[in-house]
């Protein structure tokens, strides 16, 4: 993490593994693996903005819901996020089997809460 203005924490963003690679190098930091991943977050935004007309891949959903729980802890901002109940954890469990086409109503409705809730911290926070 680095502070950004007023004290505020920033996530650092990177386009390349190669980036990240020097960020840390810079600052004699080891990264914990040595692979690179992507967060299609703009796939995610995409499918917010229009979830009738448009599909997201599940891989895609259930990486971009763990790292957005992942950053919430990260940055101790975990009331940013909904409070996780039943009808969160039959999405999730869905989510994970590939099944999210099987969401009822209020489950799509709580994953669509969680995720728009998870970009408004991730703008905040980069």
């Amino acid at each position: 993490m680095a502070l950004g203005e007023a004290g505020r924490r920033r996530v650092p963003v990177f386009v390349t593994g190669r980036q990240a690679r020097m960020f840390a190098r810079r600052r004699g930091w080891r990264l914990a693996a040595s692979e690179v991943g992507t967060l299609e977050l703009v796939r995610v935004e995409r499918w917010l903005a229009d979830p009738v007309r448009r599909r997201v891949p599940a891989g895609v959903v259930l990486e971009t819901w763990n790292f957005f729980e992942d950053l919430a802890r990260g940055l101790g901002e975990g009331r940013r996020l909904p409070r996780q109940g039943a009808v969160h954890n039959g999405a999730y469990e869905k989510l994970f089997a590939g099944e999210c086409e099987d969401w009822t109503p209020d489950e799509r409705c709580a994953v669509r809460e969680l995720l728009t809730a998870g970009v408004e911290l991730w703008e905040s926070a980069s």
